[in-house]
């Protein structure tokens, strides 16, 4: 076990009121490699070593999490920070008090494009432009894992960098990321954007390539947040302290490259994924295969703790909103905007 984890000294359970034992913290997660940081804490008995009892529950999407947020079915989540906007305003639920003060990990997704397009002459986006003129008014289905995510609005990007509307050259769907892939090989989009371990199953198993990743889109973009009911920071203060301490230790261990190798050991043997000991090595421990070559990264593919990737810090509210409002899942006036960027909480210490 890393020095790291080991900082963690063990407890008794956390006492209540009464004597009695602390409630059980219910946290969801969607198998990508950026819930790395909850499977090591329970993986390396962290929880319990905090007094704590934690219960990870694994969805298969988004939006499942989002309804479990919304009705107490949970009580944190491994999240897009983009949906807690939409579980906040309630676009597609009862609004529910929902709030952030961690970010989980800092990029670590990627635009993959199917082997069909390959065979046509994409390479990038400027022939991907090509295509599309010449096969008029046929349009490409492009797939994303939220509308609330930064899937979305990375994608959109990508596009109109190569001057590809977005709104009217293609169509966007959204699927849970465990089926992008399936559904990329049997032709219903052509391609998608998502997180790890997706698109190295896909490069490696010779069915898509990544054109880009969102390291060379946006730098060190936060990406996951640890989203919470309000219910558990105010309600369990004390557990959900000693909650955020073993997250932060278990971030530290996943960025340290010699843990890496372990953490994807862990992640084969709990079976979160389909894939091969490669595609998870891929993304971990590098160096990255697009499937049409390596990828020339300056950092980590995905940063868990590097670069002080936790800190739910304004700047990085302000881009996730930003980022939501421009993909158009999302509008807001002043006063809403203003709500928004109050639920990420910022540590003074």
């Amino acid at each position: 076990m890393s020095k790291i984890a080991t900082t963690i000294k063990p407890k008794a359970p956390l006492a209540r009121k009464g004597g009695a034992r602390p409630s059980v913290i219910r946290v969801g997660y969607v198998p990508l490699l950026d819930a790395a940081p909850l499977l090591v804490a329970d993986e390396l008995g962290l929880f319990e070593r905090a007094g704590l009892q934690v219960e990870l529950c694994g969805e298969m999407g988004w939006g499942t999490v989002r309804e479990k947020i919304v009705y107490g079915e949970l009580d944190a989540t491994h999240a897009p920070g983009g949906l807690l906007f939409s579980i906040l305003f309630g676009t597609h639920a009862p609004p529910c008090a929902v709030s952030t003060d961690f970010i989980l990990n800092l990029q670590g997704n990627a635009i993959t494009l199917s082997r069909r397009l390959w065979a046509k002459g994409v390479r990038d986006g400027q022939t991907l432009k090509l295509m599309i003129r010449s096969e008029a008014p046929h349009r490409p289905v492009f797939a994303v894992v939220s509308p609330f995510s930064s899937h979305h609005f990375l994608l959109r990007k990508w596009l109109r960098g190569a001057g590809i509307d977005p709104d009217r050259d293609v169509r966007i769907a959204v699927l849970p990321p465990p089926l992008v892939g399936e559904h990329m090989n049997t032709g219903h989009i052509d391609g998608f954007c998502a997180g790890e371990p997706w698109n190295s199953l896909s490069a490696l198993n010779g069915d898509g390539w990544v054109v880009a990743t969102s390291e060379a889109l946006e730098r060190n973009h936060p990406e996951k947040i640890l989203l919470c009911r309000d219910t558990l920071m105010s309600g369990q203060p004390e557990e959900y302290a000693e909650f955020r301490k073993v997250l932060t230790a278990a971030c530290r261990y996943c960025d340290v490259p010699e843990n890496r190798p372990a953490l994807v050991e862990m992640m084969l043997a709990r079976k979160w994924f389909p894939g091969s000991h490669e595609a998870l090595a891929n993304a971990l421990i590098g160096p990255y295969s697009t499937g049409a070559g390596p990828a020339d990264l300056r950092d980590p593919f995905v940063s868990f703790y590097r670069a002080d990737a936790n800190r739910a810090t304004r700047q990085r509210a302000a881009w996730i909103l930003d980022s939501t409002l421009e993909s158009g899942a999302l509008r807001l006036d002043p006063s809403q905007r203003r709500t928004a960027l109050d639920a990420f909480l910022e540590p003074q210490s």
